[in-house]
């Protein structure tokens, strides 16, 4: 059956005929499929990639049937691939019947869990699901910092890792190239420093977290600047509005709770929230009253509303930033 890592780093041993990765953290999908091209003995005539949007069952076909030259496994890589109801039944009678020297990788964004094609090849091989970490995973994440890290032979300190995804947020492949630049610049060194990373780090994509940030600190400046860049990058303004509304709610769950529980564990059990948030929410709680957050719970469903109508969006959201730091 299939399964979902973590952004992790783990060697996969080509023992199945046929694996499917998918998921939206591409990079980690490209080491993966790395990790099986290394595995294949003379990969330059060993190794055949084709389109998603090229493919043809002929194409495939021919691809499968072709021996591996010098001897070995041959191994077939469909990138992109981009499934229909109609487009599987092509694929699905060439999976039955992959001869026994060729492996296939296919490669998907995206995946039907209920189709017949997935279910086929969740039998025959194996299917991994690439995630990217999720805002409360900070954990894992500087896990995988320090993992890649130390696969490059070097260390990286606690403190360094966490300031460099602070700088750089959480895109894998930002990272990575961050990573290189600072193994790169170290030298002969064995560890990052902190002070490297402040040396030599980029700051990487504005997120809707980073207005969550500023709103908690009711930094109405930040809050504006940040949303500029959202609206250029064509964020989804309803989905943005229900991110804060739970925020909002959240701040006024743990306001409630104020005095009685402090421990970010037991608030998030209480509430039914995230470690993560609950950790954040908490350390600003107190620049909030009650009456202020149903204020702001106000605001926002007037927000949504005005959204709905016609009105500029972006004076709506720009007057209900200002309404929620306090302007």
């Amino acid at each position: 059956m299939g399964s979902t890592p973590s952004a992790g780093f783990f060697i996969i041993k080509m023992e199945k005929p046929i694996y499917l990765f998918y998921g939206e953290e591409d990079f980690l999908i490209e080491e993966k499929i790395n990790s099986l091209k290394s595995q294949i003995e003379n990969p330059s005539l060993n190794v055949e990639v084709i389109d998603g949007d090229n493919y043809s069952p002929e194409y495939f076909a021919a691809a499968l049937q072709t021996q591996p030259l010098l001897g070995g496994e041959k191994l077939v890589i469909v990138r992109d691939l981009k499934l229909t109801a109609e487009n599987q039944d092509q694929f699905i009678p060439l999976i039955k019947n992959i001869p026994p020297q060729v492996k296939v990788v296919f490669q998907a964004e995206t995946v039907d869990r209920r189709s017949k094609f997935y279910r086929l090849v969740s039998e025959q091989g194996e299917v991994l699901e690439f995630r990217s970490f999720a805002p409360w995973e900070l954990d894992q994440l500087l896990d995988w910092i320090e993992a890649y890290v130390r696969r490059r032979g070097k260390i990286i300190v606690e403190g360094a890792a966490r300031l460099l995804q602070e700088i750089s947020g959480n895109n894998l492949r930002l990272l990575s190239g961050e990573i290189e630049k600072l193994l790169t610049f170290i030298g002969d060194r064995d560890q990052i420093r902190e002070e490297d990373v402040l040396a030599l780090a980029s700051p990487g994509e504005t997120s809707a977290f980073s207005l969550l940030d500023a709103l908690r600190e009711k930094d109405l400046k930040k809050a504006l600047s940040v949303f500029q860049v959202l609206l250029r990058n064509r964020e989804d303004l309803f989905q943005l509005l229900s991110l804060l509304a739970t925020q909002y709610r959240l701040m006024l769950q743990i306001k409630s709770l104020s005095g009685r529980e402090k421990d970010p564990g037991k608030i998030a059990k209480l509430v039914s929230g995230s470690p993560y948030f609950i950790k954040k929410c908490s350390e600003r709680i107190d620049r909030f009253t009650q009456e202020e957050l149903k204020q702001d719970l106000e605001s926002l469903l007037e927000a949504g509303l005005k959204l709905k109508t016609g009105e500029s969006q972006t004076v709506v959201f720009e007057l209900l930033l200002a309404g929620l730091c306090g302007i």
